[in-house]
């Protein structure tokens, strides 16, 4: 159900090198509404840019990111208001929450992961809240019933050049697409994966999904970038709980996914190391490689 929509308005790069959703200007137009998804009740905002060009004569590319209240800016701040090349014509649709601030986190932790036992969900940030999990499909069923339909209502579309990006947990559910409904998006980017997460649960999908594509490899033009950063930054938590985060973070990371992904007939597969980077600052060197990525550009 359609909640609230709000009047277009841009987004550019503000001083200091930051951009904010109400910054202004006139080649890029951005608008904003809230969607509240049929199966779970729970509201989300939608950001929606619309290029300033004319549409290809297949529709616009388009590329949704996972986090959109955070990612929508970074993106938008890559693109600029003179964009290079054919970048111009990209439609990005940022997926997010009805706050203010960047992220919603215990929103995120339900929508983008599977059910988990309660032994393997880590610690939460301030040590007390309950972290609820398990809503993925619910969440999927939202992005491909009702924010995608929104989108292609409102602008006219290219659906072989549809873009998924998602960071960390984000990234655990852009393959959780990929492995399950790769028919969906075209092209997926997976920026530090949360492949930990609840025992490496996703790797049983990554199994059938390999079994599968054995024998009939993937849909034409499907593509995958995965990202990893190389510094790590420990969170404040106390020893036992520190220590049982580490175990927790223990197996496969996306190197090794991309690595056994490589043998897949068909898929356009790219790897990235931000060995100086951690999880948190390589995120929008990731944003800047999805758009490249899209574009048929590997990273550098």
């Amino acid at each position: 159900m359609l909640l609230l929509a709000l009047s277009g308005f841009g987004v550019q790069a503000a001083q200091g090198g930051t951009v904010t959703a109400e910054a202004k200007t006139e080649a890029r137009r951005m608008e904003r509404f809230d969607l509240r998804a049929d199966r779970t009740g729970l509201d989300y905002r939608v950001f929606l840019v619309r290029p300033a060009e004319p549409p290809p004569p297949g529709g616009y590319p388009v590329i949704y990111l996972l986090d959109g209240n955070a990612t929508v800016p970074m993106m938008e701040s890559v693109i600029g208001t003179e964009p290079p090349d054919s970048y111009g014509s990209a439609v990005i649709v940022g997926i997010g929450y009805p706050t203010d601030g960047p992220f919603d986190i215990p929103r995120r932790y339900r929508d983008l992961t599977p059910p988990t036992p309660p032994e393997l969900i880590p610690p939460s940030r301030d040590g007390a809240s309950v972290i609820e999990t398990g809503g993925r499909d619910d969440f999927l069923a939202f992005v491909e019933t009702q924010v995608i339909p929104s989108v292609e209502a409102r602008l006219p579309i290219d659906r072989h050049r549809r873009t998924l990006f998602g960071h960390s947990l984000g990234g655990l559910f852009s393959l959780y697409v990929l492995y399950t409904r790769g028919d969906l998006f075209q092209t997926y980017v997976a920026a530090d994966p949360a492949i930990w997460w609840s025992g490496q649960a996703i790797l049983k999908e990554q199994a059938a999904f390999l079994d599968r594509t054995a024998r009939t490899g993937v849909a034409p033009g499907t593509a995958l970038l995965i990202e990893t950063s190389g510094r790590l930054v420990e969170r404040p938590l106390p020893a036992a709980d520190a220590e049982r985060l580490k175990r927790l973070r223990s197996g496969q990371t996306g190197r090794e996914v991309a690595a056994t992904l490589a043998t897949v007939p068909g898929l356009r597969l790219a790897f990235r190391d931000f060995a100086e980077e951690s999880h948190g600052s390589m995120l929008p060197l990731a944003v800047a490689d999805a758009l490249r990525f899209a574009f048929g550009r590997n990273p550098d």
